[in-house]
């Protein structure tokens, strides 16, 4: 399933279900899943961190995906004097999907946005509707997989790299998401050697995630800290909570936004992750 954007926003996931899925073969938009139930195709989704980004945010833009490789490189009219541009803290650049971009959202309302307001940092979320490490974004978005989004993040000379497994990937062979899991960081490091890679676990709707799921976050568990970045599991924050959830049931709400963020705080604390 894919959806638009919302205008000025990042990123779209349908959902993908986990059948049982050759190398070579698709996943149709409706089939069972893996509890027998029928789900849409998802095509989704230094300082210490502090708990106080559940406050009131003003307005923050960001710069969203886009086709032109040189995104970032001249500021648009609208992009001046955004909070983040003069920002006194860590250049960052977030590669992810629709739910890290918060899709049906305003840009500012995603997770990254609102703890980039709390920490300060100088943030770039390049999140792509559809997007996964074998996934390509939707056409009329981004239209590229992470490799893509990779190159995109070279001019803006980034300190840290945020990369979040997507569930964009399930239906893919296991082998071909492990490959180009290790591809895809051996590319930041190559391309961004100064960028320290922060990898960040898939997340799920209010549901049970489907076991594929764990699959594709390990294999960016293991290509990260293999190549000396950093791993963070933030669990599953929108479990059991379908109220955070948009009506597509893919894509959390403003609340359901603001559940991730406070996942990512205490996954940070928890694991000492500092910048």
């Amino acid at each position: 399933m894919r959806s638009s954007s919302a205008p000025g926003g990042p990123v779209v996931v349908g959902r993908r279900t986990v059948p049982d899925v050759t190398p070579t073969t698709r996943p149709s938009p409706h089939t069972p899943a893996v509890d027998g139930s029928t789900a849409p195709r998802r095509r989704p989704r230094g300082r210490a961190v502090v708990a106080t980004a559940l406050a009131a945010l003003t307005a923050l833009t960001l710069v969203g995906c886009s086709e032109d490789s040189s995104v970032a490189a001249a500021p648009s009219p609208s992009a001046t004097g955004r909070a983040w541009d003069h920002a006194p803290g860590e250049r960052i650049v977030v590669i992810g999907d629709s739910v890290s971009g918060g899709h049906g959202l305003t840009p500012e309302q995603a997770w990254p946005a609102l703890l980039a307001r709390t920490e300060r940092w100088q943030l770039t979320n390049l999140s792509c509707d559809g997007a996964g490490v074998v996934a390509e974004g939707d056409q009329d978005e981004c239209a590229s997989a992470y490799p893509g989004l990779v190159k995109r993040a070279v001019d803006l000379r980034p300190r840290v790299v945020f990369v979040q497994a997507s569930s964009n990937d399930l239906g893919e062979d296991d082998a071909q998401v492990t490959s180009a899991t290790d591809q895809l960081v051996a590319l930041v490091h190559r391309d961004l050697p100064e960028a320290r890679v922060v990898g960040l676990s898939a997340v799920w709707s209010e549901q049970a995630p489907p076991a594929q799921l764990a699959t594709i976050s390990h294999a960016l568990h293991r290509a990260v800290r293999r190549d000396g970045g950093t791993y963070v599991d933030i669990g599953q924050p929108l479990s059991g909570h379908p109220e955070w959830m948009q009506s597509d049931d893919v894509h959390p709400t403003a609340r359901g936004q603001r559940a991730l963020e406070a996942g990512v705080i205490a996954a940070f604390a928890r694991d000492h992750v500092r910048f």
